[in-house]
């Protein structure tokens, strides 16, 4: 308040008077800059598993399912994200598990695969290699079962209306604004995210909320609409 009645005495306390506006104008551009630099949590940061795609495919009895997955290492619903990386999971259904079973594919011109396991508790053949699917839409595969080979083009389940895996997060945050705003500090998202793409007859987003505790707030979302089908605490 003495600043600005300095204004109005002699010229000598008028230029003292300049310098203190100059000062609270710079303070004041500081601040505002400063407000704008500030950057908003990125959510999608703090996904620790993302599957992205889902490619199918059937012949002859045999089903095939193919995931384009990012996990991360080691895998613990813990509430803390670690580095991940992209890999190809296929599981093979057969009319039985009792036979050799291999796959091939090539990815990027190389050619890629081996003997699948068999998951007698899932009773489905598996193999996993690190590759990147994120953006395929189709995976020609050939499959050894027993004494046979076929082949199967496993085609993904999104289509034009399907959200990405960022626009459907961007959705449950505006769903569940409350949820995230109690698991966000000054450091960030006190948590991790597990967001997978599901088919049954449609495309679904699973987005599982896990805290430091290991507590789970599970969604089930529209693929196409990101609305919130179902929600579940774990």
């Amino acid at each position: 308040m003495n600043a600005f009645f300095n204004c109005f005495r002699p010229v000598s306390h008028k230029r003292s008077c300049v310098k203190v506006f100059i000062a609270l104008f710079i303070c004041c551009l500081l601040s505002f800059f400063l407000s704008a630099c500030k950057k908003e949590t990125d959510y999608f940061s703090y996904v620790s598993e993302l599957r992205s795609n889902l490619l199918l495919a059937e012949n002859d009895g045999l089903a095939l399912r193919i995931y384009a997955v990012k996990k991360e290492n080691p895998y613990l619903a813990d509430g803390i994200p670690r580095d991940s990386s992209p890999r190809v999971e296929l599981y093979l259904s057969a009319p039985a598990g009792d036979k050799d079973c291999t796959v091939s594919f090539s990815v990027d011109k190389q050619t890629l695969g081996g003997d699948m396991s068999f998951d007698s508790v899932k009773a489905e053949y598996y193999y996993s290699c690190t590759a990147d699917l994120s953006d395929a839409e189709e995976l020609l595969c050939t499959v050894t079962y027993g004494e046979n080979s076929y082949e199967l083009t496993a085609k993904t389940v999104r289509n034009n209306d399907t959200l990405s895996p960022k626009e459907v997060l961007k959705k449950l945050l505006s769903a569940e604004t409350q949820l995230f705003t109690d698991m966000t500090d000054k450091y960030g998202f006190t948590g991790e995210i597990y967001l997978r793409l599901l088919y049954e007859d449609a495309p679904y987003y699973y987005i599982g909320i896990i805290d430091r505790n290991g507590n789970t707030t599970a969604f089930l979302l529209s693929a196409k609409t990101g609305k919130v089908l179902a929600k579940r605490q774990t």
